[in-house]
């Protein structure tokens, strides 16, 4: 929980308010959930603070929801093109990723578990950025985002709107994909790539988490010049499930 109310305050996430006349406030509850490794172990415990969206009305609350993510057959392609090319393969995580989304919409939540002020208990969070569990947080988060590759000199691509590529006049490209908050990128100069992080963070909070060994329920090995894309923990959360171990 330290992590995420860390966050939350560096975001300035909400402003504290007396609620307008005629406007209503939302509720919200932490989530908790562990974080777990590729051979099922728990790396950390999680814990999230979420809107209960379900209580928004659209037109007032918000106006368009949806979100693209990367295609499974893009990640495929650029494990492929790394490995052909010998290609290193990294992998960033974005912390509290829908914290970086602006809202253009006027919400107010109620104060959550934690964060209630003393002395101001009748006030309440004027938004200023998207919460998990809001109808437009994904939109948001993705306007973001793209908006921050295009100012860097990418392009998106016409086949899968969540692959960003820059190629330079001296030949080196550098390919991104994302789903969500889990980012891939390869290219054929360390240095484009180097640089792209360094932009990014100074932009979002990132984990860097080096070469690629899981993501999104793939597991990723290398041996012999050759990459190899396993699921053995949701092979083996199947097989617990019909009692087939």
């Amino acid at each position: 929980m330290h992590e995420e109310t860390e966050s939350i305050y560096r975001s300035h996430t909400w402003d504290l308010v007396e609620l307008p006349e005629g406007k209503t406030s939302i509720g919200c509850k932490w989530l908790y959930k562990p974080k777990i490794n590729a051979d099922g172990s728990i790396e950390k415990f999680k814990a999230i603070l979420v809107a209960k969206g379900y209580s928004q009305q659209e037109g007032i609350d918000f106006d368009d929801t949806f979100a693209l993510v990367a295609k499974l057959n893009t990640i495929r392609m650029l494990i492929s093109l790394a490995t052909k090319h010998k290609w290193q393969l990294h992998q960033l995580d974005v912390k509290s990723a829908f914290l970086n989304g602006d809202l253009k919409e006027e919400i107010y939540l109620v104060q959550p578990q934690g964060f209630v002020k003393k002395g101001q208990e009748n006030l309440v969070c004027k938004l200023n950025k998207a919460l998990y569990g809001l109808k437009q947080a994904p939109r948001s988060w993705y306007a973001k985002i793209y908006s921050f590759f295009i100012q860097h000199g990418f392009h998106r691509s016409l086949n899968d709107p969540n692959l960003y590529t820059k190629l330079n006049k001296h030949r080196q490209i550098i390919l991104i994909s994302f789903y969500v908050d889990d980012m891939i990128i390869i290219g054929n100069a360390n240095n484009l790539i180097k640089e792209i992080k360094q932009q990014m963070s100074q932009v979002f909070e990132m984990k860097d988490l080096g070469d690629l060994h899981y993501c999104l329920g793939l597991e990723a090995w290398k041996d012999f010049g050759q990459t190899f894309l396993i699921q053995g923990k949701y092979a083996k959360s199947l097989l617990e499930r019909f009692r087939m171990e």
